[in-house]
């Protein structure tokens, strides 16, 4: 590879997905490595970090790191040459559409669902929305992992709706990965430790029960944690 690769998604049609982190570029490789296409980025996204596809047939991708201007994720319409166009976007604070159709509502379609997680919007902004995870079976609901918050969100299907799942401990964990498994009904989330001398001082992989119409079931709240050294 030309480029520094960062996120790693699989899609449900068993391809990768490889996000490039310093040009702005997110590859999608076969099963056996073979580039099917690659997807240019606007200019303005700066640092992706982690893509995958929504049900609906957009890109998602989150992207922001240190002092770049704007940490957020966003839903983009891929061409046939792989030129991305960004439909909306969500910095944690708000609705930042930026293609809209003559009645002024996001070019994204409306998905209705009956979701109980996240009751509390996000009163900050992202920092570094590290890694992100489609919930294919509630239709594209999005879990972000907001690294330097220490929180996880959740990102309605449009995009336009962005709210607290989970407060992790500030200052000791910092969610770095996460893993949704639908079969078990589980959540699992890779945390890092606070930073000492330039390195990562410890880990862990806290494992919760998730139902997207439950949200984390507080008698089963953090129903396993793996400490790494």
């Amino acid at each position: 590879m030309s480029d520094r690769p960062w996120g790693v998604s699989v899609t449900v049609d068993l391809n990768v997905l490889v996000t490039f982190v310093q040009c702005s570029l997110v590859v999608e490789y076969s099963p056996q490595g073979q580039p099917l296409r690659h997807i240019r980025l606007p200019s303005d996204v700066l640092h992706p970090l982690h893509a995958d596809w929504l049900p609906d047939g957009h890109l998602v991708v989150s992207h922001g790191d240190g002092a770049d201007p704007v940490h957020r994720v966003c839903a983009f319409s891929v061409d046939d040459d792989g030129q991305a166009t960004t439909a909306a976007a969500q910095d944690g604070l708000r609705a930042t559409p930026s293609d809209r159709g003559s009645t002024g509502e996001c070019v994204l379609d409306p998905i209705q669902l009956e979701v109980a997680l996240g009751s509390n919007r996000s009163a900050v902004p992202m920092d570094v929305p590290g890694h992100i995870a489609v919930d294919q079976l509630s239709g594209g609901l999005l879990l972000v992992a907001d690294v330097n918050n220490s929180r996880l969100l959740t990102v309605d299907t449009r995009l336009s709706r962005c709210s607290v799942l989970l407060e992790l401990a500030a200052q000791t964990e910092f969610p770095v990965r996460l893993c949704i498994d639908a079969a078990r009904c589980r959540l699992y989330v890779a945390c890092n430790g606070a930073v000492r001398r330039g390195r990562w001082t410890s880990g862990s992989v806290l494992v919760f029960f998730f139902d997207v119409h439950r949200g984390l079931d507080s008698e089963l709240d953090t129903s396993t944690s793996f400490c790494c050294s």
